[in-house]
């Protein structure tokens, strides 16, 4: 069956009776049950990667912003420490739940497109087992956070556009201002809605006073992240122009459509067809462009295969409406394609749960070659580099330690030196790179430091002196991004604090 002949069927009456609210979250809870049994049966098997260390000591700096992302990552974690402590477990937990409400947002969009419980089934099922929800336990990241935020205001907009019920375009506001402040991404969705609705016959509904309400709650809601980069000098502009730098390197074209696609599984058939769908139909018209701008816009701008995925949620509901609402002259060919769906989801799974799930073993996952193609190599090594650094921080003289500062050169071995360093005897860690620039006492007298990370060349040209006192290393000899990199004691030609703007703070990736 081709989306064509699926978008020729019968047109659901979007407006008419619908299932109950209870028994479509039902239908979710259970789809949901799936990924959160799956995340919490290998919850935290590897460690805690470069990315958590960092967000976990924002927590205990918050601020309105921070260089790589804004406020609600350090505030969720900031709550959930206060509550459970340092917990990874906790932490990731939290986001996992958040990420997961995007399964019950799937099902509520089919329940207003006119699908019945099969549609909204099948559209939670497909979500909840595709690889973006399956490896939402995997990591404490703002990734789930900007996973809840959108697909909820993606499914706030859907009822406001088509029951039509203007009464919700304050909460679109309220949940696009959350949005903001967990992940900017979500400006792209906000932004490729306006432009979808400019573009079909739903444009009047830009003539009404509701969207731009929206719009002015969620940018209230974004001053005082604003007023933080203004007072920072716009630091989150520098970091985005070395994040886009590298994601082109890391992620070509090909390689963007692929890991898309691997992310969705069956979901990515069911948008394809759900958006011919929707376009079939002038008063749903808006959301096929939106999800199509989406793509095509963070293609463009040479992002990650991932972030256009919870733009895509109406779309794959609107596959599961137009399957269920299909009507094939031949009916083996509807339990062929249902079949089709189920073993391509299968399929992707069997490939893809091992990248985002740490179902294998730590030497499993290192044999395999798993490492390679998921960010479990940025959970290895952490607390053997910070016993390396306090055995050199220890070989120092007493005297020369007091007056001495350890100095890390990127955020992750700055987070693990916070993390585990304390145990050790290990002062609190200093560095430069992104939003630690800021965590930093008002004076820096030191000049001699124990850098951690920094390579030969650099610290030819930040010291005067500089002697290796260890190379880093992890048990299981993995080449993530730490092994090799030298643990040294430098000899600053002036104090610490003097030269820290021009050559230790930095807000490039």
């Amino acid at each position: 069956m081709t989306a064509t002949a699926i978008a020729a069927a019968e047109s659901p009456d979007v407006a008419g009776p619908r299932t109950s609210v209870r028994s479509t979250l039902a239908v979710s809870l259970l789809a949901a049950l799936v990924p959160a049994l799956v995340g919490l049966a290998f919850l935290g098997r590897y460690g805690w990667d470069r990315d958590e260390l960092y967000f976990l000591e924002a927590s205990h700096h918050l601020a309105f912003g921070y260089v790589d992302f804004p406020p609600l990552t350090a505030l969720v974690g900031w709550a959930v420490v206060g509550v459970f402590g340092t917990s990874l477990d906790a932490l990731r937990l939290t986001t996992m739940v958040i990420g997961l409400t995007s399964v019950a947002f799937v099902a509520l969009s089919a329940r207003e497109l006119g699908g019945g419980l099969r549609a909204q089934a099948l559209a939670a099922l497909a979500w909840a087992t595709a690889p973006i929800a399956l490896g939402a336990a995997s990591i404490f990241h703002p990734t789930w956070l900007d996973l809840g935020a959108e697909t909820a205001t993606l499914y706030l907009v859907l009822v406001a556009v088509t029951r039509p019920m203007p009464r919700l375009w304050p909460a679109v506001g309220v949940m696009a201002g959350i949005g903001l402040e967990a992940k900017y991404t979500i400006a792209t969705l906000l932004l490729a809605l306006v432009a979808g609705l400019a573009l079909t016959p739903q444009r009047r509904v830009l003539r009404t006073r509701g969207p731009w309400i929206a719009a002015g709650i969620a940018f209230v809601l974004l001053l005082p992240n604003i007023a933080w980069e203004i007072h920072h000098g716009w630091p989150s502009a520098a970091f985005a122009h070395s994040q886009r730098a590298q994601t082109a390197d890391d992620t070509p074209p090909p390689a963007y459509v692929a890991d898309a696609v691997v992310f969705l599984a069956a979901c990515a058939a069911l948008a394809v067809i759900g958006g011919v769908w929707m376009w079939r139909r002038p008063p749903l018209r808006a959301f096929a462009w939106a999800a199509l701008l989406v793509v095509v816009g963070f293609g463009l701008e040479q992002g990650r295969g991932y972030y256009p995925l919870p733009a895509m949620i109406v779309c794959v509901a609107a596959g599961a409406v137009a399957l269920e609402r299909w009507r094939p002259a031949i009916r083996w060919r509807r339990r062929a394609v249902l079949g089709a769906l189920v073993a391509f989801q299968l399929l992707v799974i069997a490939v893809a749960a091992q990248v985002v799930v740490p179902i294998r073993s730590t030497t499993g996952m290192i044999d395999s070659g798993v490492w390679s193609v998921s960010f479990f190599k940025d959970e290895i090594g952490w607390p053997e580099m910070v016993a390396q650094t306090a055995r050199a921080w220890r070989s120092l003289p007493a005297a020369e330690r007091t007056h001495a500062a350890i100095l890390a050169q990127n955020y992750g071995e700055a987070g693990a030196l916070a993390r585990f360093g304390p145990s050790l005897g290990l002062p609190q860690p200093l560095s430069g790179h992104l939003s630690w620039q800021y965590w930093r006492p008002a004076r820096l007298p030191q000049r001699t430091v124990l850098t951690v990370g920094y390579d030969p060349g650099t610290l030819r040209g930040m010291c005067t002196s500089y002697r290796r006192l260890a190379t880093i290393e992890n048990p299981y000899n993995l080449d993530n991004e730490e092994r090799g990199r030298i643990i040294a004691v430098c000899r600053l030609p002036q104090p610490l604090g003097d030269i820290w703007h021009s050559r230790i703070a930095s807000d490039n990736l």
